[in-house]
């Protein structure tokens, strides 16, 4: 098995080496399993990727600072969507050992599709939009273990 992390490597240089990858890897993935006519195994594996990745950032949210709390609002939107996606399908699928449910789970189904159409275009024109994996990409190598910049305003004058 491929070592992910370098001993020889401090925190900063680690995270600044595996995370573009990670991020590459993610929307890479989400480009696909959110395509149109993606099944839902395809979309859920990659619900659950959203859940790992999100929790990888928020690891190392202290590393970054609060300009990370942002990017993680944004992976929980797209869990969100999907988190509601599986909850519909789930229901329908136990609704179906029963008689009786068909107008329930066909409304179950619309629902599942309206809020598909929504996380797919969610993803293609928010989260996706044009240059928004090199914006991640860049905010992670840059801010890593970086110290917060405080405002002028708020800095303690240095005493003489």
């Amino acid at each position: 098995m491929k070592r992910l992390w370098k001993d020889s490597l401090n925190l900063r240089d680690n995270l600044r080496r595996r995370m573009p990858k990670i991020v590459a890897e993610y929307f890479a993935d989400g480009r696909k399993s959110l395509a149109p006519a993606t099944p839902w195994d395809e979309m859920h594996a990659f619900r659950l990727r959203s859940k790992r990745f999100r929790y990888t950032l928020e690891t190392f949210r202290d590393v970054y600072g609060p300009a990370m709390d942002a990017r993680i609002e944004a992976l929980k939107k797209i869990q969100t969507y999907l988190g509601d996606i599986n909850d519909l399908i789930v229901t329908s699928a136990i609704l179906a050992k029963l008689p009786g449910t068909e107008e329930i789970r066909a409304e179950l189904e619309r629902k599942a599709d309206e809020k598909t159409a929504k996380v797919q275009e969610h993803w293609a024109t928010v989260f996706d939009a044009p240059g928004e994996e090199r914006r991640w990409t860049m905010y992670l190598v840059n801010y890593a273990c970086r110290p917060p910049i405080i405002p002028r305003a708020r800095r303690i004058p240095a005493r003489e």
